[in-house]
């Protein structure tokens, strides 16, 4: 399970933003990015700028997500 709730709704921008500027990215990248994410996340959070805490919480979960993708891709499930 990530972080992020799984239903949380991102704005489209951003999630394309975020896609966008990862496309290609190996999955160290995507976990260095995603490791980074989660301490900005950590840090806006506590400015109580709602704004700002939610364009980093949707830029986490793309990004978790995108790791997730990654990380099936390099090792499916149903391959054991």
């Amino acid at each position: 399970m990530t972080v992020t709730d799984a239903e949380l709704r991102v704005d489209p921008a951003l999630e394309a933003q975020v896609r966008k500027e990862h496309a290609g990215a190996t999955w160290f990248e995507l976990a260095s990015a995603t490791a980074k994410a989660h301490r900005d996340y950590d840090e806006v959070r506590r400015q109580h700028d709602d704004e700002v805490t939610a364009r980093a919480r949707g830029r986490l979960h793309v990004l978790e997500l995108l790791l997730a993708a990654e990380t099936d891709r390099l090792h499916p499930l149903n391959a054991r």
